[in-house]
């Protein structure tokens, strides 16, 4: 078991500057460090990669075009970068099954997101100004250890784009609150 990787080790890979799309599933890693040079890159595959611990804020500073990032069933992964803000261009995010306590900052500036799953995420505090995330169509919220509550319902409102929401709703008056909603 290696401790940590950059992408720019990857084997039989010369030139990263071409590659489109990177799948990562189920490895070893604990780390994953550097910052690789990555422009065309627009799908990175990075979830079930049980023992990861660690992604370094370097690593997202090279990807102006990805498009979709998968870090679901990282279930050691406890932080994710303020970098991940750099993702201009990212409009799907999976971090569904993580240990991520809380959510960047810098996850609120990316306003190109449009699907965000954040299902089974048992050690996520808040989803606290989501509703920055103003073109968001789904967004997953199901199997959290938070619930429907009166702040949360008005950010899902301002959310005007959204069309599917997973949430558990735990009384008749959250679930009143939700179906008066627009």
């Amino acid at each position: 078991v290696r401790a940590g990787f950059g992408l720019d080790e990857i084997p039989k890979v010369k030139d990263l500057k071409v590659v489109r799309r990177i799948s990562l599933v189920n490895n070893r890693f604990k780390e994953i460090n550097g910052s690789p040079q990555c422009p065309k890159l627009t799908t990175l595959f990075l979830q079930d990669n049980r023992l990861l611990v660690n992604i370094s804020g370097e690593f997202f500073r090279s990807m102006p075009r990805l498009v979709v990032l998968d870090l679901s069933w990282n279930v050691n992964l406890k932080v994710l970068p303020e970098q991940i803000s750099e993702l201009v261009s990212l409009r799907y995010l999976d971090l569904s099954d993580s240990s991520i306590g809380r959510l960047p900052v810098g996850l609120l500036k990316l306003k190109k997101l449009m699907h965000l799953n954040l299902e089974s995420m048992l050690c996520l505090e808040s989803v606290s100004g989501i509703d920055h995330l103003s073109n968001l169509k789904t967004l997953r919220l199901a199997n959290l250890r938070m619930w429907l509550t009166m702040s949360l319902l008005e950010e899902l409102e301002r959310l005007e784009n959204l069309e599917v929401l997973t949430i558990e709703i735990i009384s008749s008056s959250a679930l009143e609150q939700l179906l008066c909603s627009h």
